[in-house]
This record gives structure tokens, C-alpha cells and sequence, in this order.
């Protein structure tokens, strides 16, 4: 092994030159360049409301050898081969952790409640892709260099099908929450429908990878039934243990989760990493499964992902996306039936999401805009794809011109998502069918609303703490008045404002709001404060961008027919 330079620049040494036995200098300027690129790539993408994952698979292809890796000092001195290694590892890493937050997001409670209106949905979105990537396979296998014939084409087979029939659950609540549809009938039905598929589309990505590491057939039924063990042992004996042992000891709602109990949950990360490595299936499902099994009960697995997601997301994918571009050579489409390929690829998997879908969709009894619009949305593949794609090229199930194939698709159903989706199914359109099901309501209740009659019902905005004071005084003015008015104990209703940032906590604040919303601490103020004072506060609360707030005040507003609304403004 080479020793550590000496003397620095000051010796005349040069401080990005390559070196197996001090190799951060050179992959501190990598992470640097990566991020970067990565990020001037997202500012104009993001007005194309554009996926952040979009940004670097492009910014990996643009320093790949597609584009300035043909540039042989520009490979030979920022991303020498010797290099690429070292950037996998920290990627991998940090890859194991992101998997941690995708089981995080994933409420088993959720996905038990939801299955039976949702499992139509799941099973068409999964079944008919999964069909069309198998028949498609056939084409793609003769496209594969044919030292890789030897892997045998049942885990290709298998692999394709995955490949097609994946739903990004990640990418997807990010897109439903940017376009406010978190709320609507289609945005609910397609983020129940997208977790079950998650969820079986990583249990099948196992089974495949158990396949093909597993060499003779007996090894991988026992790899199965190890792995199948192993999960239910986390679920049995882990989870109760922590739940009701280590929770109940060391972690308080109104603070979040001490040192304590996040170094006892990292390390519960890396075991179980560990664990699934070992059996050969893959270390990231280690994380996935311990992600799984964390409680969603006061808000812990929001407030936990708060903790870690901010090194994840800046660092660690950007390099692991960006190494997926590294590998994504398109220089080896050099002729038509390559190109063809593509095409053929991309169709099918559109095709084959879409049509499932939608047909399901229709037959539930939604209007075909609105089953196009969620099978245009569970066709959203995004960042769990390239993951799927980087493990089977790190597997030996594809080579590099496949792999390129795919993740060509993965770009393009991912891309097109929110364009298509924001003409299928508008703001002016879904906001005008919920008018028409409130009336409908209304009318067909018996204590629905005379026409004529003066809405009484007072609705509050707040998004910060220092707006709760001035409530509260005009809570106090109003509270007798609408005491007289109405001959009851008055309601206040609360309206909590948190803003979309870029952090995917706030994206599990959208989806988890009846929980967190019982540990807020503003709301919690205004309801002790209501206490107190003899009225009735209706907390609730909205995760939406600064420019929806006007909207998503409108839109509750109409839904608990306010008469009068008050917005603070600061």
C-alpha cells in the first residue's frame, strides 16, 4: 500500500493525485464537484417541478464517460478508477441508511387499513408490468455481452419484471405533496396503493438477489426461510422489546429522540445490515426491514428521520446517484437496435404500469381522468429503480449497455410524472369536484346548511409560536360574544400551517397529520389555552409551499364552512 504523501503542496505534491493510503483529499474534491453539479442541476429543474433524484443521475452522466469522461484528464485526475471504490463504499453506506428512512416512511398500520380498498390497484400495478418486463426480457437478454449468459436468464427474467413493475414511494409522496394532492380521493388512494407496492416490490428484490447469490437451489430455500424468520423475529421480539422497554424509558414526544435512542437505533441498523449481508441477500435490506418495524405512535418516526435525514439526503445520495451516472455509459447505444431497445423498454413500462392502473382504477368507480391520473402516478419509478438497477449491475445480473437501457427508462417514466399528472388532473378540476361532493353532502344532510343562513364557524391560522399570543386575546374578545350567538360553548377552529421544505420529514409530516398534530406544541398551547377558557379548539393541520397557503386556507375553510378567517402576518 502506498504511503501517505508528505510535505503537502508546500513539497510540491500534488493534493488530488490519487493516493490508497490517504484517498480523502481526492474524494473530498469529488464529494465537492459531485454536489455541486448536483445542485445547479436541480435549481432549473425544480421549476419543472422535477424530482431532486433527476438532477443527479444526470450530473453522474455528465461526469461519466457519456459526456467530460471522455476528456481523458479530466477521468484520469478527478474519477481515476483506483478512486471509484472508496466513493461506493461511502455510498453504500449511506444507501443502507436511506433504505432505513424508506421503511420509516412505510406505516404497517397504514398499509394494513388501506389494502382492501387499495390491493386492486397494487396487484394490477405490479402483475401486468411484471408480465410485460418478462416478455421484454427475452429482447434484452440477447442484449447482454454473453459472459453474463452464465447467471442464467430465470434471475434475468425475474429481474426485468421487478425492474417494470416498481413504484417509487419516495418520489412519489414528495410529487402528492407539491401538488397538494396529498388530501384529495386520488392522491389518498395512490400513496396506499404505492406502499403496498414498495413493500412487495423490496421483498421480491430480495428473493431475486437470494436467488441468484444463493448457487444451488437448496441454499436458496434456506437462505428464504432464514430471511423470512429473521424478519419475523424483528417484529415478534425486537419491536414489543423496544417499543415497550427501551421507548417508554428514554424518548419523549414534546423533545424527540435523545442521543440515547438514536445510537441504540443506528446500531440496530448496522446488526441488522450486517445480518442481511451475511445471509446473502444485500446489506440495504437489513436497514429497510429495521425501518419497518419503528412506531409510528407520537410522532417518533418523524422526529427520528428529522435526526438523520440532512447527512443522507446532501451527501450520501448524491454520491450513490451520481455513481449510477458514472456506470451509465451511453455511448454503448451505437446503433438502431439498441435505440429500439430503448423505445421498446420505455413503452412497455409505461404501457404496462398505465394500463393496469388505470383499468383497476376505472372499475373502483373513478372517472377515467381520474384513474389516468393515478395510473400516470403509480408509473412514477424514480430513485428506488436505480437502486434496483445498480444492485443487479453489482450482482452481474446486466451489464453496463442493459443497465443504461433502464436507466434511460427510470429518467424518462420518472420525468414525465408531474407534467402529465398537472394536465390530467388540475388544481381548477379536483378543487371543483370537491366543491360539488361538500355541496352534495351538505344537501343530503339532514342539518345541512340552509340557504340563506350566516356561517358561524371561526377559523384560526397559525405557523409559528409567537402568532399564539394575539389568538388567544382574540379568542377571548370573540368567545363570549359567539357564546350569546350560538347558545353553547364556542369552537374555535385551528388551522396549523408547516411548510414543504425539502427535507423528506416534511413530506411524512403530510401523510402522518392526525399524529403529529396530537403533539404539536403550538396547537397544544391553543388547546390548553382553550381549556382554560371554556372553548372548544378543532386543531388541525396542513403541510403545504408558502405559495399553496392561500389555497389549502381556502380549502379548509370551505370544508368546515368558516364564516370568518383570521391569518396572522407574521
Amino acid at each position: 500500500m502506498a504511503g501517505t504523501d508528505l510535505g503537502g503542496i508546500i513539497g510540491g505534491q500534488n493534493p488530488i493525485h490519487f493516493n490508497s493510503g490517504n484517498p480523502l483529499p481526492l474524494f473530498l474534491v469529488q464529494a465537492a464537484v459531485i454536489i455541486i453539479i448536483c445542485r445547479l442541476l436541480q435549481y432549473p429543474l425544480s421549476y419543472l417541478r422535477q424530482p431532486r433524484v433527476i438532477a443527479e443521475v444526470i450530473g453522474g452522466i455528465l461526469l461519466g464517460p457519456t459526456a467530460l469522461g471522455r476528456i481523458p484528464s479530466f477521468s484520469d485526475n478527478l474519477f481515476p478508477k483506483e478512486s471509484l471504490p472508496f466513493i461506493n463504499l461511502v455510498a453504500n453506506f449511506g444507501l443502507v441508511f436511506f433504505l432505513f428512512l424508506v421503511g420509516l416512511e412505510l406505516d404497517p398500520a397504514m398499509l394494513i387499513k388501506s389494502a382492501r380498498r387499495t390491493l386492486g390497484i397494487s396487484l394490477a400495478g405490479m402483475a401486468l408490468p411484471f408480465g410485460a418486463g418478462v416478455g421484454v426480457s427475452y429482447a434484452l437478454y440477447w442484449q447482454l455481452d454473453e459472459s453474463y449468459h452464465t447467471k442464467g436468464f430465470g434471475g434475468f427474467l425475474l429481474f426485468c419484471g421487478i425492474a417494470m413493475s416498481i413504484t417509487a414511494f419516495p418520489v412519489l409522496a414528495r410529487i402528492l405533496s407539491e401538488l397538494s394532492l396529498l388530501k384529495t380521493h386520488v392522491g389518498s388512494i395512490t400513496i396506499s396503493a404505492a406502499a403496498v407496492d414498495d413493500a412487495v416490490s423490496w421483498c421480491l428484490l430480495a428473493l431475486v438477489i437470494a436467488i441468484i447469490n444463493a448457487g444451488a437451489p437448496i441454499n436458496t430455500v434456506y437462505i428464504l426461510l432464514v430471511g423470512i424468520g429473521y424478519v419475523l423475529f424483528l417484529i415478534l421480539v425486537v419491536r414489543p422489546l423496544f417499543v415497550r422497554y427501551f421507548l417508554k424509558r428514554f424518548y419523549n414526544p414534546e423533545i424527540g429522540p435523545s442521543q440515547l435512542v438514536v445510537t441504540a437505533v443506528t446500531l440496530m441498523v448496522f446488526v441488522s445490515a450486517f445480518f442481511t449481508d451475511a445471509l446473502g441477500i444485500h446489506a440495504i435490506f437489513g436497514g429497510f426491514v429495521i425501518g419497518v418495524i419503528m412506531p409510528h405512535e407520537g410522532g417518533f418516526a418523524v422526529k427520528l428521520t428529522e435526526k438523520i435525514e440532512d447527512m443522507i439526503t446532501i451527501i450520501f445520495l448524491p454520491l450513490y446517484f451520481a455513481l449510477s451516472g458514472l456506470n451509465t455509459e451511453i455511448g454503448l447505444l451505437n446503433d438502431g437496435k439498441a435505440w429500439g431497445m430503448v423505445v421498446l423498454v420505455i413503452v412497455v413500462a409505461i404501457g404496462g404500469k398505465v394500463i393496469g392502473c388505470t383499468s383497476v382504477a376505472k372499475l373502483s368507480g373513478m372517472t377515467w381522468r381520474e384513474a389516468a391520473t393515478v395510473g400516470f402516478l403509480m408509473n412514477c419509478k424514480g430513485l428506488v429503480e436505480l437502486i434496483v438497477l445498480n444492485l443487479g449491475l453489482q450482482a452481474g445480473v446486466i451489464d453496463r449497455k442493459v443497465f443504461a437501457i433502464l436507466v434511460l427508462m427510470a429518467l424518462v417514466t420518472t420525468f414525465i410524472t408531474t407534467p402529465i399528472v398537472m394536465a390530467l388532473y388540475p388544481p381548477r378540476y379536483w378543487r371543483t369536484v370537491k366543491g360539488i361532493t361538500r355541496a352534495n353532502s351538505r344537501a343530503a344532510s339532514p342539518t345541512g346548511t340552509i340557504s340563506g343562513a350566516v356561517n358561524n364557524e371561526l377559523l384560526v391560522c397559525l405557523s409559528r409560536m409567537r402568532q399564539v399570543p394575539a389568538i388567544m386575546q382574540l379568542m377571548r374578545v370573540l368567545a363570549p360574544r359567539r357564546r350569546k350567538t350560538t347558545g353553547g360553548i364556542p369552537v374555535v377552529h385551528a388551522l396549523r400551517l408547516v411548510e414543504l421544505g425539502q427535507r423528506e420529514s416534511a413530506v411524512m409530516r403530510g401523510q402522518e397529520v392526525n399524529e403529529i398534530i396530537r403533539h404539536d406544541p403550538v396547537s397544544n398551547v391553543l388547546r390548553a389555552f382553550g381549556q382554560l377558557s371554556g372553548i372548544t379548539v378543532d386543531a388541525a393541520m396542513t403541510v403545504s409551499d408558502m405559495p399553496g397557503y392561500p389555497n389549502a386556507v381556502a380549502d379548509h375553510a370551505m370544508d368546515i364552512d368558516a364564516g370568518l378567517v383570521v391569518v396572522p402576518w407574521t
